[in-house]
């Protein structure tokens, strides 16, 4: 039996990652990545719509994208789409979808901030 889980997503994050350690010591950030869909319908009317996906990232990965990626930055992930499922307050089971990432590739040109580290220093692949 084949297999194959392999998901790449590039658009835009909604928010800046958010950083957490695990009680074993390994880090995972985790980010929403929103991508826009436009087309036009038949009568001629622009429409959009925005989907947005759950991005989680593990290690070095997470440091480093805890570090130069912010709210609006243009991504490239790569990774696998996981399921997992939880009880909520209410006792109901609860699922969530969401891409662990394997590659970020950071599009485009960092925000200029005097606080941001030179856009020299930053890897574009990780």
């Amino acid at each position: 039996m084949v297999g194959v889980n392999r998901v790449i997503l590039a658009g835009n994050l909604a928010r800046d990652p958010q950083m957490k350690e695990t009680a074993n010591g390994r880090f995972m950030a985790t980010f929403p990545v929103a991508i826009n869909k436009r087309w036009r319908t038949r009568e001629g009317e622009n429409k959009s719509e925005t989907t947005f996906f759950r991005i989680v990232v593990w290690n070095n990965t997470a440091e480093i994208c805890n570090r130069y990626l912010k709210k609006g930055r243009s991504v490239l992930v790569e990774g696998r789409l996981e399921t997992r499922s939880y009880q909520n307050s209410e006792g109901k089971t609860q699922y969530m979808t969401q891409v662990i990432g394997d590659q970020v590739t950071f599009l485009g040109k960092p925000a200029t901030d005097e606080n941001q580290t030179r856009a020299d220093d930053e890897p574009s692949i990780i």
